[in-house]
């Protein structure tokens, strides 16, 4: 009899199990409150998959968008797997080809971030990549690239999973932040509190002839494991902030306060598994607003609590943050429909129907959680809705860009050449997805060079109404992805001809008058 009762409460166990691991994830998919009308995607072939078999590393993969002979024609560099060459995409005859062999750029160690600009300034682009053994730059010359691992000391047991540009101390060359975790074969999931299982990120001061590690004295000494960190003018004076998204704590933003001193903004943001970052102008006034991913309901929050305090508070919801200048952020993530989604990984703000205002990306499915093994969700792709009270963000299956896969990252680039923003979804252990914006609407491209001189340029775009656009160049934005340097403003339904403002971090600005509809803006630095 007690063999018995044993057996049925194993059997009650599983079954209890089993209807958790069902009900998880459960999301709510609104409809728009206006009927919506978009032009599907166009799907086309892609020479990669993504083959995930070494368990003793993560199954994440990062990728750049590079364009490796200065011909206007966009590249994607996409991380291998441990002991899968990385690849190099190149749109030709329909399809995504994969011409990594010659390159130089390709390894067997397991790629997670990369980042495209052109670090030597020399005219090319150059690619920064973080490796489970390490940070490397590939410099490239006449397409060819030749790497050298760079000097970044980690934590032990630590791995660098992404690096941020910028020039923090206005030399005019490329200062690094490295955003680090702490190795797979020490990883324990929901630890908060424990300092050991914590690995600090570094700062690099670009000295000309090589890096000095100004963490400490910067004042950007991080808390907890980052999957990604962005440098990104908050409030306007032309200096590069950095914000910091976390896997086990609060999101972290510190202010640039000139040359390398930074200082900590508190944000209140409650202890989530931040794991992406998307940075864009979501309402139109000028300002860069946050978005985080999350773990959201895919896991019930009683197994997620881990060793969180009593004054600790957990927060699984997706998180957007509303800038509202001064570093006064709000949380605006339900006012705009954000929540009651599973868990979530990569993320970008992207106008994909070229109306004028940022929809959002966001990759989904985590091939580690056996609730996915059994139903996955189909990843999200939100077209932003402004008018009514049911404004907010809405996915659309209409888009054809759903990707039912263990997502990892979405990445913008126009790979047909065509100007308009297209999409390429970065899936672990699967194939990588490519789809063509065949939007019919109004837009304006402008295309910024691709250098540390850059980074941190804001352009608007005022239409013949008095409406105004407004974007910033940053680098590395996504989930270790480096986004298209190209900006896409879609205009709606404006009637030209525009005006073009292109704000330099230096406080120099350009206006370009007399732009017509659908044209593609070079600017010089």
């Amino acid at each position: 009899m007690k063999r018995l009762l044993g057996i049925v409460t194993v059997m009650l166990v599983l079954a209890a199990l089993a209807v958790v691991l069902w009900l998880y994830p459960r999301e709510t998919i609104r409809r728009p409150p206006v009927e919506v009308d978009v032009v599907p995607f166009e799907e086309v072939a892609v020479d990669f998959v993504h083959q995930w078999t070494d368990e003793q590393t993560f199954p994440f993969l990062g990728a750049a968008v590079i364009d490796i002979e200065g011909d206007g024609m966009w590249e994607v560099f996409v991380g291998g797997a441990a002991g899968q060459p990385d690849a190099l995409l190149s749109y030709r005859d329909g399809a995504l080809h994969n011409r990594i062999d010659g390159s130089g750029l390709s390894a067997l160690t397991a790629t997670y971030g990369a980042t495209a600009l052109d670090f030597d300034a020399d005219g090319d682009s150059d690619l920064l990549v973080a490796r489970n053994d390490g940070v490397f730059l590939y410099t490239n010359t006449g397409g060819v690239f030749s790497g050298e691992r760079l000097p970044v000391n980690l934590d032990a047991d630590a791995v660098p999973f992404a690096v941020a540009v910028s020039d923090i101390d206005g030399d005019g060359d490329g200062d690094l932040y490295i955003s680090a975790f702490v190795a797979i074969h020490t990883f324990r999931s929901a630890t908060f509190n424990d300092p050991e299982h914590a690995k600090q990120n570094v700062l690099l001061r670009n000295d000309g002839t090589g890096f000095t590690d100004i963490t400490s004295s910067s004042g950007t000494a991080s808390a907890q494991n980052t999957f990604l960190s962005v440098f990104v003018d908050l409030d306007g004076d032309r200096l590069q902030d950095l914000v910091v998204a976390q896997n086990t704590g609060e999101v972290e933003v510190f202010r640039n306060l000139g040359g390398t001193a930074f200082e900590p903004v508190p944000t209140n943001t409650g202890y989530g598994f931040w794991m992406s970052l998307a940075v864009g102008d979501i309402d139109n006034d000028g300002d860069q607003d946050l978005f985080f991913s999350n773990a959201g309901n895919s896991v019930p929050d009683f197994l997620l609590r881990g060793d969180l305090r009593d004054d600790q508070r957990l927060a699984t919801d997706w998180l957007l943050l509303r800038n509202d200048g001064d570093f006064s952020f709000t949380d605006v993530s339900y006012a705009y429909g954000l929540r009651d989604f599973a868990f979530a990984w990569g993320a970008v703000f992207e106008d994909l129907d070229l109306d004028g205002r940022l929809d959002l990306l966001v990759a989904q499915n985590y091939l580690k959680l056996p609730n996915f093994k059994l139903r996955r969700v189909p990843g999200k792709v939100m077209r932003q809705v402004t008018n009514g009270e049911g404004a907010g963000f809405y996915h659309l299956d209409e888009w054809g860009l759903n990707n039912s896969n263990y997502a990892h990252a979405p990445l913008i680039v126009d790979l047909d050449g065509d100007a308009r923003p297209d999409v390429l979804w970065l899936n672990m252990d699967g194939p990588a997805r490519a789809f063509l914006n065949r939007s019919e609407a109004n837009f304006v491209t402008v295309v910024l060079p691709d250098n540390v001189a850059a980074l941190g340029t804001r352009v608007n775009v005022a239409d013949g109404s008095g409406e105004r656009y407004t974007r910033e160049a940053v680098a590395g934005v996504g989930l270790m992805t480096d986004q298209t340097p190209e900006l896409v403003f879609g205009l709606a339904a404006s009637q030209g001809p525009l005006t073009v403002t292109v704000e330099r971090p230096d406080g120099t600005a350009t206006v370009i008058d007399s732009v017509a509809l659908g044209e593609r803006v070079v600017v010089a630095f």
